[in-house]
């Protein structure tokens, strides 16, 4: 609960597991009692119950979302009954505001007598000029300092592309049973773009280097969702070409993708003042940091990891240490039990010096 300007702010993110328990669960553990039936803020404050996904909760049978025949009931009456005794609490001083996408994807049309209380604003998808203008302007400020003029001359093209990808794998990339998590929002592209701007001039100063860095990052966001060789191929071939057409280079799969892998990361100096996000084309240097740091983590920790760092396993340790390095880094390994999820995670915290907890559910 946060207090701002008198407003006090209960949040509740619906999904379709969400009960109407629950949901009343959540807003009256935050509320302060008035009376004796009455319940509210704390005095000379108001109430802003915020609801995202607010279409998201399951249908039943006979088409009805138990969530929100609970809220349409608070808003109707100003209030709830108290669950076990049902004694009817009035609820002053409170605002409802909601969220929802358009109906699809498990979201169902709200039901036009819970609708019919709001003030409904229509917030259409962004265009692709209006996301090139704001990324753009990201991106330009961000090559602007210090970066040479054939890096800047790439920003409109890294832009584009990003974009271009973005718009493409949604339409042919769809989410299916299979493939649930085939979801990609404008949090992609600007995790692109937050990529894109962990470089610094120092490190990157050739078009080809800011190239290859476009790509990495965009396998990062796009490509490590994929889950077939099907669709990563698919998604390769997109890659040349939009590499062919807006960064007017030409770039042979065998060497890009295979021979002269792409390798991103600031693991190889970790201990210098100043940690520079770099290509890594010394694989056997990396090798040797990383082992290092397996051998301080063993003397450290009374539970030894005993890793064999393969191909595989360097490339997702840099995925690791590039997101953990980033402002709201935060990640979801899926793997089959032993893959090495979970020691992987705790080499790499340990070697950012991040503190490593592990919850049970």
């Amino acid at each position: 609960m946060k207090d701002s300007a008198g407003i006090v702010a209960i949040n509740i993110n619906m999904s379709a597991q969400t009960t109407s328990g629950r949901t009343q669960q959540s807003i009256q553990e935050k509320l302060a009692k008035r009376s004796r039936t009455a319940f509210g803020p704390p005095i000379g404050k108001k109430i802003a119950i915020f609801v995202d996904d607010i279409n998201m909760p399951a249908v039943e049978t006979y088409g009805a979302q138990p969530p929100i025949e609970l809220l349409r009931l608070f808003i109707d009456k100003k209030g709830m009954y108290q669950r076990g005794d049902w004694v009817w609490n009035d609820v002053v001083e409170s605002t409802l505001i909601a969220c929802a996408a358009p109906p699809s994807g498990g979201r169902a049309e709200l039901t036009p007598r819970f609708s019919r209380r709001f003030n409904m604003f229509c917030m259409p998808e962004a265009s692709q000029g209006t996301l090139t203008t704001i990324f753009s302007s990201i991106l330009k400020g961000f090559l602007s300092t210090g970066f040479q003029d054939k890096v800047k001359n790439l920003q409109e093209a890294a832009i584009s592309s990003t974009i271009e990808i973005y718009t493409r794998i949604q339409i042919d990339l769809r989410p299916t049973p299979s493939k649930f998590h085939y979801l990609f929002n404008l949090r992609d592209v600007s995790k692109v773009v937050q990529g894109l701007c962990l470089v610094k001039p120092v490190s990157m100063g050739t078009d080809d280097l800011f190239m290859r860095l476009w790509v990495n990052e965009t396998f990062r966001v796009f490509y490590d969702r994929l889950i077939n060789d099907e669709d990563r191929q698919w998604y390769k071939e997109l890659i040349l070409e939009l590499l062919a057409k807006n960064f007017k280079m030409s770039a042979d799969p065998q060497e890009l993708f295979v021979d002269n892998k792409i390798m991103f990361g600031d693991l190889l100096k970790l201990d210098a003042p100043i940690q520079y996000y770099e290509s890594i084309t010394d694989r056997a240097k990396l090798l040797k940091v990383l082992h290092a740091g397996l051998d301080e983590y063993n003397m450290s920790n009374s539970s030894k990891m005993n890793l064999v760092l393969f191909d595989d396993a360097l490339e997702h340790i840099l995925r690791i240490a590039r997101v953990l390095k980033q402002p709201r880094g935060h990640i979801m390994l899926i793997g089959v039990g032993g893959s090495g999820k979970q020691s992987l995670i705790r080499l790499c915290s340990y070697m950012r010096s991040m503190e490593y907890k592990m919850i049970e559910i």
